[in-house]
């Protein structure tokens, strides 16, 4: 029993700390999704320009998402960025599953099983230019961990996206204030 709880507190500890902004209550289902996604027309690289902080990019530079279409349907995800401190790379792959309208569940590879699968909520997109993306996860049923994205397909977007996508996550209820920008700058040819 001892060891029981030991496990459910660390499996707490560790969602906690996979989001890094942190809300009390539960996270709200009813924030609106791209209705009629296109997940063909989303496939291929998106550079992150902001984000809320988040423990898996710490310390990264030069962070893009490339998607993919896997045999049996689902979205192949490969996630890069360059560590600031030491230059090297990292990188993460696992996949998606579509479960609703610009809804999607994403696992990675070798993450601990009692980890689950991560929302991805696409709130807006054109396709082209940008894209807004949040992701929400419920912790002990009082207080939910938020993370948004920005993304775009270009390394150095025009503004206007940027603002456009600012638009939407305030739009939404959720907080500019957190977003922090990502350097894309110095980032070679990857």
């Amino acid at each position: 029993m001892k060891s029981l709880k030991c496990m459910i507190i660390l499996a707490c500890l560790v969602e906690l700390s996979l989001s890094q902004i942190l809300d009390a209550g539960t996270c709200n289902q009813n924030i609106p999704t791209v209705q009629n996604f296109n997940a063909n027309r989303y496939l291929g690289r998106w550079y992150e320009q902001e984000k809320y902080p988040f423990i898996f990019e710490l310390g990264g530079k030069c962070i893009y998402a490339q998607y993919g279409l896997l045999p049996n349907g689902e979205i192949s995800v490969y996630n890069f960025n360059i560590n600031k401190l030491t230059g090297l790379p990292n990188d993460i792959q696992g996949s998606a599953k579509i479960v609703g309208p610009g809804k999607l569940q994403v696992r990675f590879n070798n993450m601990p099983a009692f980890v689950g699968a991560a929302n991805y909520w696409v709130l807006d997109t054109d396709y082209e230019n940008y894209a807004v993306v949040y992701s929400c996860t419920d912790i002990l049923g009082f207080v939910n961990g938020q993370v948004v994205w920005i993304l775009t397909r270009e390394r150095n977007p025009h503004p206007q996206y940027i603002e456009r996508a600012r638009h939407v996550i305030k739009s939404n209820g959720l907080s500019l204030r957190p977003l922090q920008r990502t350097i894309q700058t110095g980032c070679g040819s990857n």
